[in-house]
């Protein structure tokens, strides 16, 4: 049971992440646990760049680009890019400064994204945001850690970018865009027909238009309004691990506004969860097969109570027989050797009259 239990928490009492932590969403010290910890780092060669567009309005989603080139990196070639709204170490994240994110690189909703840089050694990741809802001037950050070809003491090579100054004007009346409650969904299953969901704001109408990655030609998909300002979309099913970039125009009387462009992947759903969930579980299957193998040992090896029954009443009809003994000179009686005395045979009774 203890070599049964041990194989099935082997796999989660000893988690290591090989290439990576993972997309998350934390500030860049992470507790010393990511390298923020100067004592765990090195300076990273590489540049790192954010981009906006022109106008940005609070409450209104943005695309920010972040471009990070020139890094001498690991044979993984794997690079963490962070967008901060600080450099504090702590209470760094973009919600501390009121923004929240709508989409992150990878499709999910994290400040934290990891990805491959090809030969180029060059990639560009970008965040659709939502801004402060207040107007004012505000600072953008992005920061990297990655390995590095010759790197003996394993340490993460860290870089910052220059900060990046947004000035967030006060929204226009009735400007339309997506509604602050809309998460932009991260993927669909193949062959998932569903139709993806918009929230909007301030929105009479909308067009969208969707291609696969790598394409150029775009296609228009059909919208059906569902209820105020929100809108069904018809973009069709995917398979393997394709994804579709798609862009909305948010319309009214007023204006149109061109939302920056989103994306959904295909793949099949992952498990999601801590690291305590996943020892708990391995816990609990240990505990359920234990179960099991204990209930086959009782059932194999509990007391045959019928077949004891049976012997038993076996024994004492052998013991019977031996004190109960039969003459030939008397049929119908029986002598008993213990009591010393002649009884009846219940199963041959003497004749009447006889004695």
């Amino acid at each position: 049971m203890v070599i049964i239990f041990a194989l099935l928490s082997s796999s989660t009492f000893s988690v290591a992440n090989p290439g990576g932590n993972g997309d998350s969403n934390r500030d860049f010290t992470c507790g010393g646990s990511c390298h923020g910890d100067p004592s765990l780092s090195a300076d990273s060669d590489g540049v790192l760049t954010i981009e906006v567009q022109k106008n940005v309005y609070a409450s209104n989603a943005v695309a920010v680009h972040v471009t990070a080139s020139d890094m001498t990196l690991s044979s993984n070639r794997i690079v963490g890019i962070f967008l901060l709204g600080s450099l504090n170490g702590n209470s760094d994240h973009l919600s501390d400064y009121g923004w929240s994110i709508i989409q992150d690189p990878n499709g999910g909703i994290n400040n934290y994204v990891e990805t491959t840089v090809s030969s180029s050694n060059s990639v560009t990741l970008t965040w659709i945001l939502f801004a402060p809802d207040d107007g004012g001037n505000y600072n953008l950050y992005a920061q990297m850690n990655h390995g590095h070809i010759s790197n003996s003491d394993n340490l993460a090579y860290t870089g910052v970018s220059d900060p990046l100054t947004i000035d967030v004007q006060i929204a226009p009346s009735n400007l339309p865009g997506f509604s602050e409650n809309w998460v932009a969904p991260e993927y669909r299953t193949p062959g998932d027909s569903t139709n993806i969901i918009l929230m909007t704001k301030n929105t009479d109408s909308i067009q969208v238009k969707w291609k696969l990655e790598g394409e150029w030609f775009e296609n228009t998909a059909t919208v059906s309004l569902i209820e105020k300002d929100i809108w069904s979309v018809d973009i069709p099913p995917t398979f393997g691990d394709t994804v579709i970039h798609y862009s909305v125009i948010t319309s009214n009387g007023n204006f149109s506004i061109k939302q920056p462009l989103l994306t959904v992947g295909t793949s099949q759903v992952e498990f999601e969860g801590s690291l305590l969930e996943a020892r708990l579980q391995s816990l609990a299957f240990a505990t359920i097969i234990i179960g099991f193998m204990t209930t086959l040992q009782l059932y194999f090896f509990k007391p045959n109570v019928k077949s004891d029954q049976q012997k038993s009443n076996s024994t004492e009809t052998i013991v019977a027989n031996k004190r109960l003994v039969k003459h030939p000179d008397h049929p119908g009686w029986l002598w008993d050797t213990i009591e010393n005395k002649w009884v009846i045979d219940s199963d041959n009774p003497p004749n009447e009259g006889a004695n």
